[in-house]
């Protein structure tokens, strides 16, 4: 399990070809994340929970979305278990 702890990390992976997330949240709940690269250096991030999309800068990750804060506390890792 890889940690991504920045915006850096972030789009390194999704450069590499990884798109599918999780971030951990408290009592064992996970919320998974499709995240590709746009023009303009904007992340594009699908919220499986309800299918939202969110086309951000690497700041606004911190601003607008739970991915920043998950970057900080450790909890977004790349989705090795894939779709369920």
């Amino acid at each position: 399990m890889k940690k991504i702890k920045n915006a850096i990390e972030l789009r390194r992976a999704v450069a590499a070809g990884t798109h599918e997330f999780r971030v951990y949240l408290r009592y064992g709940l996970v919320s998974r994340k499709t995240i590709t690269a746009c023009a303009g250096g904007r992340f594009r991030i699908v919220n499986h929970i309800d299918d939202s999309v969110q086309r951000l800068t690497g700041r606004q990750l911190h601003s607008h979305s739970i991915v920043g804060e998950a970057m900080r506390a450790g909890a977004l890792v790349v989705d090795e278990a894939g779709h369920d």
